[in-house]
């Protein structure tokens, strides 16, 4: 007589609720979804990429995020996506993370005791009593705040003077790293007729009312006309990132890509500035800054979280995450 097989009850993501948790004890892994149920153990899929088994005495350290606003959608969506992968959806591509993201907080403390508000960190990313340099943020927002206001560049272009504009901006751009200068030099370059289509679009993108993934996208055809080739991350995303860095991000792809691996590590992350990629690094950074500040360390703005994780993710420091010395 055959024996009978008892089959355990399995219920996979698809079939369960699609509420959002956070551990209570480990805010660094992110938010969390429930991938699987068994017998008296659940698997949660974390934003940081990894997939963790809790038995059922632990459940109660799982309690729902309600607190992600416009986020909420996006990250569902991304965490849906990634346990669909494990089920074998090899269709979609998944970002391998180089890194658990407490490994960051790590080296970033190391290097920074104090984090964010660490003498050493403003010394070196934000401003500094002797003479500024291009690593130095605050200097530079501060100056295209002004130089690019919507008062500002609403007066110029009404007295035609849009040369002096787009020479004010590659002005602007000359001072800082976190665009190369010879986009500062094609700025200048460009002929009369040019510079005024510049500045119109940049006036757009800046002050219109349109929504932003709109005037984005008329902004990169713009600069895509002008300079003859798609433009990069950091040429499209530069001067919003200093003017707002309270809401948008300047993008450094390489190391964007490499943090997105641990935040939301199914979306599209074009080489190219695109619209709906943008949107998506955007959420990388605003994930990051939140993760950062349920750890403990809050950053001043996007401008923070964009230096964080080029300190941490760029190649030269990826050989010190989880050692002991940086």
């Amino acid at each position: 007589m055959a024996e009978a097989t008892l089959e355990v009850p399995t219920s996979s993501g698809s079939e369960l609720d699609d509420n959002l948790y956070r551990h209570v004890k480990r805010p660094e892994w992110g938010v969390a979804m429930i991938a699987w149920e068994r017998s008296e153990t659940r698997a949660y899929q974390f934003e940081d990429g990894k997939l963790r088994k809790f038995p059922e005495a632990f459940y109660k350290l799982l309690v729902p995020a309600e607190d992600l606003g416009e986020r909420t959608e996006h990250i569902r969506d991304n965490l849906r996506r990634v346990i669909d992968a494990g089920d074998g959806d090899s269709s979609r591509k998944v970002l391998e993370a180089v890194a658990p993201f407490s490994e960051q907080v790590e080296l970033f403390i190391r290097l920074y005791p104090k984090g964010f508000q660490d003498p050493e960190w403003i010394e070196d990313h934000r401003s500094t009593d002797g003479a500024s340099l291009k690593r130095h943020r605050d200097p530079v927002v501060a100056e295209a705040k002004e130089t690019l206001s919507a008062d500002r560049m609403k007066e110029e272009i009404s007295e035609g003077a849009h040369g002096d504009l787009a020479d004010g901006v590659a002005d602007l751009l000359q001072r800082t790293d976190l665009v190369q200068v010879a986009h500062a030099k094609a700025i200048r370059g460009l002929e009369p007729d040019e510079k005024k289509r510049y500045v119109e679009a940049l006036n757009e993108l800046l002050h219109g009312e349109r929504r932003y993934e709109e005037r984005f996208k008329e902004w990169l055809d713009v600069l895509e006309a002008l300079f003859d080739e798609r433009p990069s991350w950091r040429v499209a995303t530069v001067i919003p990132g200093i003017v707002d860095p309270e809401t948008h991000t300047v993008v450094r792809r390489s190391a964007f890509a490499r943090q997105a691996g641990s935040i939301a590590p199914t979306a599209r992350y074009s080489r190219r500035a695109k619209v709906r990629a943008y949107r998506n690094f955007r959420r990388v950074a605003l994930s990051t800054r939140d993760r950062l500040a349920a750890a403990g360390h809050e950053p001043r703005d996007l401008l923070d979280v964009y230096d964080f994780i080029w300190t941490t993710l760029r190649t030269s420091a990826l050989e010190h995450l989880g050692s002991e010395k940086p």
